[in-house]
């Protein structure tokens, strides 16, 4: 397409088609079990053939299985020598089709090799290696090349705007000239192209709906030989009025799936027909802020644009319940996904904890105006359930370190280590631990502890702390900007403390604590406001995490 938005990749399509057995048995004298297939493959038509001489320089080839065979194994099974020589492979139900990037050198021996190794759709190799010897023309090549069918044909009505444009050769072309010379009115928006052996495949954004769509390949699309097309080829059709609301078919996994492995490759969203993936671009509020932050790849979708595929690239989180909620997305036609909004979930196997603990956990935290900060457990001891939580600046300089220990009801505070400038200054263990988080959260929503304990610093300095614990009635969706999506249900816990400092006995500083600790399932602390007597406050909001 002559459009500087369509993208012309030249790709070779392999369609995997594996083909599934399931033996069923009966002990009541049910259906006798199926044979297990143990037949190796064969094959039973060829070109060239053997020996075969004047074969055309631009080819295609050809090679016909006795049955399925494992499409995955090509194009690494075959192999044309002398080489190098540049093709591409593609399918035709069980024949294998290989067509030449460029012309075989005129009136040379060439012989095509296909693997012993290749298997068919069970798993039966070939056996032996096939070769297929033959000697190309010495003749030139001055026949143009033709159009010999599209899709839609010319005249067609009622054509999906979104339905892929299909224009077949005679022989093979050179591609790039080919893609080149195809124009469309009206212009697609986006698109991209691939070649399937012949024929040339357009993919593209909807077309207007009850419009006519004129496609024309130019005179100057050429064969590998550099004839020319000649003169133009033109077709058209007419787009059908859209006005069905699309829906999702189907997801893997499934909508409402529970148990699900924590190790899931991808999830797998099946739409009733072409969406319009740049719709998807939703709103932090209607995405799970873990699936955000687990998904590091781009998503991919079929080829008309009716699958989308989303890698899971970072693992799951046991126990969590993930979500996407598709409001606002609307097909290749425009119409919004019915209903609109529509809720899709499932859960992870395992159980959730609202505080992970495993050494090398870490939680990097942006602060405004600041450098970044990070919260590291270190020195997990899984027998006494001790473990540290290293706060770090963005220059790698350490600010505090947090002695806290885990056990089945509760996380405590068992005092801390005081950086100043990177450099120690000096430790205070609590004489009585207080319990700063009790668990499981969900347990204690609306509920308050108190706490009183002391720390002797050095010979002549003590501290002692008091105050209390209180949690919020209630659970909050809290929205990360960062993270372009929502932590659903998070435990808002408040620690309200006052401090007085003692040296040989006597207050020379006191002051009041007020922390607040927002924590999501599976994930842990995602904001922290620790706010002065005065008002004011030191934000940190959660952007990455490695759990």
């Amino acid at each position: 397409m002559k459009c500087a938005k369509i993208r012309a990749l030249c790709i070779t399509l392999v369609i995997a088609a594996p083909l599934f057995i399931a033996a069923c048995s009966s002990s009541t004298g049910g259906d006798a079990p199926l044979e297990q297939d143990t037949t190796p493959p064969t094959i039973i038509a060829q070109f060239p053939a053997n020996g075969a001489t004047a074969i055309p320089r631009s080819g295609p080839f050809w090679v016909t299985f006795s049955e399925p065979m494992n499409t995955d194994m090509f194009p690494t099974g075959i192999s044309i020598s002398p080489g190098p020589v540049y093709y591409n492979t593609s399918w035709n139900g069980d024949t294998l089709v290989v067509t030449p990037s460029a012309l075989l050198n005129g009136g040379a021996s060439y012989s095509i090799t296909i693997a012993g190794t290749c298997e068919d759709a069970q798993g039966n190799p070939l056996g032996s290696n096939c070769e297929i010897p033959f000697t190309t023309t010495s003749e030139a090549d001055v026949t143009p090349p033709a159009v010999v069918s599209t899709d839609p044909a010319d005249g067609s009505t009622g054509v999906l705007g979104t339905q892929v444009i299909e224009i077949t050769f005679n022989e093979p072309m050179n591609t790039g000239s080919a893609q080149d010379a195809v124009q469309c009115i009206p212009e697609p928006a986006d698109g991209w192209s691939e070649w399937n052996g012949l024929t040339l495949t357009l993919h593209h954004s909807a077309f207007p709906q009850n419009s006519l769509v004129t496609i024309t390949v130019s005179a100057e699309a050429c064969d590998l030989s550099d004839n020319p097309l000649g003169e133009d080829c033109t077709f058209s059709f007419q787009t059908r009025e859209d006005d069905t609301r699309p829906y999702l078919a189907s997801a893997a996994p499934s909508n409402g799936a529970t148990g699900v492995a924590t190790s899931l490759p991808s999830i797998v969203f099946n739409f009733s027909e072409p969406m319009d993936m740049e719709s998807f671009n939703m709103d932090a509020e209607r995405v799970d802020a873990r699936i955000n932050q687990t998904v590091r790849e781009e998503p991919t979708t079929n080829a008309d644009g009716s699958s989308l595929t989303v890698p899971v690239t970072n693992g799951l989180l046991p126990g969590c319940t993930y979500w996407v909620s598709f409001g606002g997305v609307t097909d290749a036609a425009g119409n919004p996904i019915d209903p609109n909004p529509t809720p899709y979930q499932f859960t992870t196997a395992g159980t959730a904890t609202s505080y992970p603990v495993k050494d090398g956990d870490t939680w990097h935290y942006a602060r405004p105006g600041d450098d970044d900060v990070t919260r590291s457990i270190t020195g997990y001891n899984q027998g006494t359930g001790t473990f540290d939580e290293l706060l770090g600046r963005g220059d790698g300089s350490t600010q505090e370190i947090v002695h806290l220990k885990k056990t089945s009801t509760q996380i405590q505070h068992l005092g801390r280590d005081e950086y100043h400038d990177g450099s120690y200054a000096f430790s205070m263990i609590w004489d009585s631990p207080f319990p700063y988080i009790k668990l499981p959260v969900e347990n204690y929503l609306g509920q308050s502890w108190s706490f009183s304990t002391t720390s002797t610093i050095d010979d002549s300095t003590t501290m002692t702390l008091s105050g209390h614990m209180e949690v919020e009635a209630s659970t909050i969706d809290l929205v990360s900007d960062a993270l372009r999506g929502t932590f659903k249900g998070c435990a808002v816990h408040h620690l309200y403390g006052d401090y007085t400092m003692y040296v040989h006995g006597n207050p020379v500083d006191e002051g009041h604590v007020h922390q607040i600790l927002w924590l999501a399932p599976g994930v842990g602390p995602v904001q922290i406001v620790n706010a002065d007597d005065g008002g004011g406050s030191d934000t940190l909001r959660v952007y990455d995490w490695s759990l």
